[in-house]
Formats: structure tokens, sequence, C-alpha cells
């Protein structure tokens, strides 16, 4: 068995959140202009907002330039997929869904516009999977089952609720020098241990040896997921500075 869920076939669709992208930039807003108050009038207006797109789907983003020359920023972003897969004889089909909100802490050590870059996402994120009978039949661990109409299992694939971050990119430079567009390019990793878990309905625990062969499915399916311990993230950003 291949232990890693494969996508042979995804549709991708990018879904904003309005409501809640505009409510956590506000918030991100009121706490970073409330630490301007901190500096002189003109430190004070050292701000940079900006869009993002990359493996993490498409946000926006708020920045601050702070005295010591790191980079303070609130991003949100989400990625919504839509998923068909075939694992270990299994046909499943579902919901990739990917909602991020992060901090993040850009440092540029030769005053370039290269950066060094840490933080936290906070990923209350799953990847929720169907299995699809073939001719009325689902096979489970290499044993084939019935399955009857309203019958089936599901696979969840979860990543943890906070990762950290790594990374470093090129671009945006010095917020505070000249107001203007900026540009900048993210890669580096999340990092956290993925869980994953295969229910089924009631009745199906009923055939015989399907218990045992379900049991072995999600041993299988946890070893595989837990392996995956990182996250690539990959993003391009261009923004505005004031």
């Amino acid at each position: 068995m291949q232990n890693t869920f494969k996508d042979h076939s995804i549709s991708l669709s990018l879904t904003g959140q309005p409501t809640r992208i505009i409510a956590y930039l506000g918030i991100a807003l009121i706490g970073f202009l409330a630490q301007g108050q901190c500096f002189s009038q003109d430190q004070s207006k050292n701000l940079l907002v900006y869009s993002a797109i990359g493996s993490g789907g498409i946000g926006l983003g708020l920045g601050k330039e702070m005295s010591n020359g790191f980079l303070i920023r609130g991003e949100v972003t989400n990625l919504n997929k839509s998923i068909q897969t075939n694992q270990d004889g299994i046909n499943y089909s579902g919901n990739f869904n990917l909602s991020t909100t992060a901090v993040y802490a850009d440092y540029s050590p030769w005053k370039s516009s290269f950066h060094l870059s840490t933080g936290i996402n906070f990923k209350p994120t799953s990847v929720t999977l169907t299995a699809n009978p073939t001719a009325g039949r689902l096979t489970l661990n290499g044993q084939s089952y019935p399955i009857n109409s309203g019958q089936g299992i599901t696979a969840t694939i979860s990543f943890p609720t906070t990762m950290p971050y790594l990374g470093m990119g090129w671009g945006f430079g010095n917020v505070a020098s000249i107001s203007g567009l900026r540009f900048s390019t993210d890669m580096g990793f999340d990092f956290g241990k993925m869980d994953g878990v295969i229910k089924a309905t009631p009745g199906l625990s009923q055939l015989p040896g399907f218990s045992d062969n379900l049991s072995a499915q999600n041993q299988k399916l946890s070893t595989s997921v837990s392996a995956l311990r990182f996250f690539p993230v990959i993003k391009f950003q261009v923004g505005y500075a004031y």
C-alpha cells in the first residue's frame, strides 16, 4: 500500500470569507496602531497592506515595521479544494479546507530585501473524504464488502490547530523608507504532526471481520499521515506601504 494519499484529480476553487477576513484585519489594525503610539509621530505610519496568493490559498495581510527593524505581519488566507483519489483500492472524494490565520515576524539581517521569517499559523483545518463504493461493494484492507444505500466510510485528516513557521523571502524592503508598491516572495514550512481517522456507519460493523479490517485500515492511515510533519509554504505578495 502507498502510505500517502495521492491526489489524482483535483478541481480547485478559491473561496473567500469576507466577514472573517475583515474582522481579523480590523483587530490586527487596532493592535498595530495601538503599538504605533509608542513611537514618535514620524515613525507611527510604517504600515503595509498587502494581498497574498500561494500554497495556502488567497488572502489579505497587514504589517507594521518596528523600530528594531522587524516587520510584524498578520495574515488571513483561505483555500478550498475538491478532491478525488484512489487509495488502497478505495475511491474517495471530498473537500480539503485550509483556513489560516497567522502572525509573522520578518527580519532583514543585512538591511536588504532578503529576510528571515518566523511565526505561528492557526489552522482549524481538515481533509474530509468519503469512500465511493464500486458496483455496490467496498474493499477495506483487502476484503470486499457489500455496501447498501446510506452506508459507507469517511476518512478525516487533520492538521494541528497551531503550527510554528520558519522560512525566508525576498521583498517588501524598508517599509519606513518611502510610500509605494511593495512585492515579496516567501517560502518555508509549517511544522506539526497530522492525525487521521476512518469511521464507518453503524450497520457495517455487523459484517463479519469488518471491525478488525477497519482497525487495520485506521492504523495504516495513522502511520501514513503522522509521518507528514511539515507543510510546505510558498506564496507571492503585493502590497502598498505608507
